[in-house]
């Protein structure tokens, strides 16, 4: 399974490439630059970016999800200027635009209509953008994402925030910010991924890419980074509710020129943090934290460079059946996972895009009991971490988007285990009273594609 998942950890880093970027420069009759407002809508895509030009004249769009899009440039004293631009390469696309002085009488008209469908998308995406994001329902600790998804067709929630796809089972895979993670996502098993932190979501069911592979029931790509803006940025959050369910969120963001750096980050917990199994909700208090750090660096027109740092924990406790609950049972259960990224872009002459990332990321998780455990008392110690460098290419011919690469992992998998039973009278005769595990294992990967 893990030389499984680290070859995916590699081939995924394309997850993010069916993105685009638009680079646009507005100017006046004569040539001077202007600033100016822009606005990109493409209803197929859920997007809808407010953006503006700087002094220079000059902006740019990353991150658009492949589709055609209505580009508006609105500035007092210009007559307005609109038109439909399609999104369909990794490679940045330029466009310049002309803004004519305004005359008594001017009219513009550009109905939303053509983008309402990608006519050349075949498989069934569903994508939620910023503004559905923004005003989504208050969820659990932990269950912003799941709940999320759970609104799609084709998807079933199970107890505990276990996601079943197309009735599948265990066969969701996350990808975020490229790196795709098929270990489960449930909030019992993993620390969540904030729905605060998230700026845009793809909810695959079919038709997947090639570079996926092995958890094909569901595919959610989720994008954390969102479009950068120049200067100081900031938003913060919190919110009260029932089961003594708190949370609290704060983001701030700095962007230059051609530099963007952004910190995130937030804590929350509830007394219902799990699906309890009898109606009195007995020990069931949990606690989420999260951190996160973005860092993107255009050297050149042409160089791209990019760094995330995430950290994410969760901290709950294992809800007691009646007869546990009575004899005094605590079990404690936490998790905690540590992942760093980096990439570096060039566009080469071609035009094809050279694109190298590396990837590091440590995930543990601990359960303990204490004494009066009942039936069992159990004890795990688990976790596994992976490294991975990669290099691919890819570029653009007619409607064609082609890749091509290779990649080397490395991962250890560890596991400690071991649970002593406290009711002989609830197991079966010859069940061993006692038993330990303890073990771990090394893989070596590399690969092309």
């Amino acid at each position: 399974m893990l030389n499984i998942a680290l070859l995916l950890l590699a081939l995924g880093q394309f997850a993010g490439s069916n993105t685009g970027e638009l680079r646009l420069t507005v100017s006046d009759p004569s040539g001077l630059p202007l600033e100016c407002s822009v606005e990109l809508t493409s209803e197929a895509t859920a997007v809808r970016q407010a953006l503006r030009t700087g002094a220079d004249g000059r902006l740019e769009a990353k991150r658009l999800p492949f589709g055609t899009y209505r580009l508006a440039v609105v500035r007092d004293g210009f007559a307005p200027f609109a038109e439909l631009i399609d999104i369909r390469t990794a490679l940045p696309i330029e466009r310049h635009v002309t803004l004519m002085l305004a005359t008594v009488q001017a009219q513009v008209t550009v109905s939303a209509d053509d983008t309402l469908l990608d006519v050349r998308q075949t498989a069934p995406v569903r994508r939620i953008g910023a503004e559905a994001l923004q005003e989504r329902a208050s969820a659990l600790p932990g269950r912003g994402i799941v709940d999320l998804v759970n609104t799609q067709p084709g998807w079933l929630l199970e107890a505990n925030g276990i996601l079943h796809p197309r009735g599948s089972e265990y066969q969701t895979q996350y990808v975020v910010d490229g790196l795709p993670l098929t270990d489960n996502r449930s909030p019992a098993f993993a620390p969540e991924i904030d729905a605060d932190d998230v700026h845009a979501m793809n909810i695959l069911t079919g038709g997947y890419p090639a570079e996926y592979g092995r958890k094909l029931g569901g595919v959610i790509e989720v994008a954390t980074a969102g479009q950068a803006r120049r200067g100081f940025h900031g938003s913060a959050g919190a919110s009260l509710g029932s089961f003594a369910t708190r949370s609290g969120d704060a983001a701030a963001e700095y962007g230059w020129p051609r530099t963007t750096i952004s910190v995130t980050a937030g804590a929350a917990g509830t007394d219902r943090y799990l699906d309890p199994p009898i109606e009195e909700n007995a020990t069931n208090h949990g606690s989420t934290s999260h951190l996160a750090a973005h860092f993107e660096h255009d050297a050149t027109d042409a160089d791209r460079i990019g760094l995330i740092v995430r950290y994410g924990a969760a901290r709950f406790l294992v809800p007691n059946e009646r007869v546990q609950e009575e004899a005094g049972q605590r079990q404690d259960r936490e998790s905690e996972e540590t992942a760093a990224q980096f990439s570096y872009q060039r566009i080469l002459p071609a035009p094809v895009i050279l694109d190298v990332r590396g990837m590091a990321r440590d995930l543990s998780a601990r359960l303990w009991s204490n004494p009066q455990a009942t039936p069992v008392a159990a004890q795990q110690d688990r976790g596994f971490r992976d490294l991975y460098v990669k290099a691919a290419l890819a570029g653009h011919a007619g409607v064609h988007e082609w890749k091509a690469g290779g990649d080397v992992a490395a991962g250890t998998v560890r596991e400690r285990f071991s649970y002593r039973i406290a009711d002989p009278a609830a197991f079966d005769p010859g069940t061993p009273p006692a038993f330990d595990f303890d073990d771990r294992r090394a893989d070596r990967e590399a690969a092309v594609f």
